[in-house]
């Protein structure tokens, strides 16, 4: 396999190869610390660096093939752009706010025609999963507190300044070297409480908790991507190849009899289609064709493509040749998948919800907000005091649609449950109560309100309450959590 970050490895005919090589240790930073850039030695260290630092040069490589492989390798783009369907596509991202006044200012950033943050939502994360980090630039009415962004490149970035030696504080962005700039990143304000900064800085796909750089989502598949591409382009050549047939032609005699035939027939030339070729006993006509090797191509390549899929965090049957798999087999692969895509939906609605809540936390700095305002629980509909920007959630669409059937059945089945325990007097009509309200909020995936509670609920308002719900969540925010 040709490596785009490493030498390939060679080992001893007979003996086993190594997990990696020395320059596959230094290109992954895995060496810790890498190599210097004059002899290569390893084990050198940046000053002030944290972790164990991937090489610059890595990280740029892995960047330019991560984009040129969504622009060009089909398998990539597809990797990508299933993340990205249902991570933020169908019903698309939306805002959930439990105050009035605070919805205001989250409607005006959300809305404003220079962020269109709802509409950006594709590219922003697809320009997280190629580039591995965004880098956005907060710029801030000086007496509005209105916010706005500006993208940039974060190849571009030559430094991060941690505060306190902490790794999980970025303080400090520099971009463009020399001459360049540098941006504060983001962060409550100890005194304030209140987000402040010049930059948002997010490296959701970080190896360790003490790295300072995040990698490319796709660039531990590069490599089996480029090799995917390798067996089908080979595939194709041998195909095209097989379309030529030449004839194998055996004359009985010596040379001159060879050339006797070929004089007495005018040539080598191929026969006519629709001709007759006369020949007596001692010439003997054959066919010959290449052999294409589809059968092992095409094993050598479902091999590979269900290596990229796991690496990815897909099944084989979300990208390609759903064969030999049936609906049943397609569900049971369907939950790792599921779980996986939903942690990236998870991280990418994390890094949403706080860009929101800088925008309501500047609507505080700038007094068009107070510090604390009054949100209800709704579960409840008790109502207390939080702040601002914590009455703020981004919620996404669902990565599955649950099962009615299913998900009728086990509510029937709790029910009776529920019902015979309290006959027996095992639970109190309260306990049952509260058992259902939690199976409700589990199975429906939907929060229980108090409304549900009145015996005379009509039916159609609560299908509809479901429905609306389904389409934009309704969030529990856990306010009682702080979050």
């Amino acid at each position: 396999m040709k490596s785009w970050f490493a030498p390939p490895r060679r080992a001893p005919r007979a003996a086993r190869a190594a997990e990696a090589t020395p320059a596959q240790l230094i290109a992954t930073g895995a060496i810790g610390g890498g190599a210097d850039g004059i002899d290569n030695e390893p084990g050198w260290r940046r000053a002030g660096s944290a972790g164990r630092e991937v090489p610059y040069w890595t990280r740029e490589r892995a960047v330019q093939f991560s984009i040129a492989g969504y622009r060009s390798n089909p398998m990539a783009r597809a990797i990508v752009d299933t993340y990205v369907a249902f991570c933020v596509g169908d019903s698309g991202v939306s805002y959930q706010v439990t105050n009035p006044d605070v919805r205001r200012i989250v409607e005006e950033f959300w809305t404003d025609p220079r962020n269109q943050i709802g509409a950006g939502q594709e590219l922003g994360l697809r320009s997280n999963l190629l580039l591995g980090e965004t880098l956005r630039e907060l710029m801030q009415g000086p007496t509005s507190g209105v916010v706005r962004y500006a993208p940039l490149d974060p190849t571009a970035i030559t430094d991060v300044t941690l505060r306190a030696g902490n790794a999980a504080w970025p303080e400090q962005v520099e971009v463009g070297g020399i001459g360049g700039r540098a941006y504060r990143v983001a962060a409550v304000d100890d005194k304030t409480g209140l987000r402040d900064g010049e930059a948002l800085f997010w490296t959701p796909f970080k190896t360790l908790e003490t790295d300072l750089r995040s990698m490319p989502f796709l660039m531990p598949v590069l490599d089996w991507l480029d090799s995917y591409d390798t067996i089908l382009s080979n595939l194709i050549d041998r195909t095209a190849l097989a379309r030529y047939m030449v004839w194998d032609v055996t004359v009985e005699g010596d040379d001159t009899d060879v050339q006797n035939f070929i004089r007495d027939r005018g040539g080598t030339h191929v026969p006519r289609s629709g001709t007759v070729e006369v020949h007596n006993q001692s010439v003997k006509w054959e066919a010959k064709s290449v052999e294409t090797g589809a059968y092992e191509d095409s094993n050598a390549a479902k091999s590979v493509l269900t290596l990229i899929a796991g690496g990815s965090g897909l099944a084989r049957t979300w990208l390609a040749d759903p064969e030999d798999a049936n609906r049943a087999t397609s569900l049971t692969m369907a939950e790792p998948v599921r779980r996986r895509v939903a942690g990236v939906q998870k991280m990418w609605l994390a890094c949403q919800t706080e860009f929101t809540r800088f925008a309501v936390d500047r609507a505080v700095a700038a007094r068009r907000l107070p510090a604390m305002v009054e949100a209800a629980d709704p579960r409840t509909g008790q109502a207390f005091d939080i702040p601002a920007a914590q009455s703020v959630i981004v919620t996404g669409p669902e990565i599955a649609a649950a099962d009615a059937a299913i998900t009728a059945q086990v509510l029937l089945n709790l029910s009776t449950g529920l019902e015979n325990l309290r006959q027996i007097g095992a639970l109190s009509a309260e306990a049952a109560a509260v058992a259902a309200r939690k199976a409700w909020e589990d199975f429906v995936g939907v929060p229980y309100s108090a409304d549900l509670d009145s015996p005379d609920a009509n039916p159609d308002d609560i299908a509809t309450a479901i429905d609306d719900a389904t389409t934009r969540p309704s969030p529990l925010l856990a306010l009682v959590n702080g979050e």
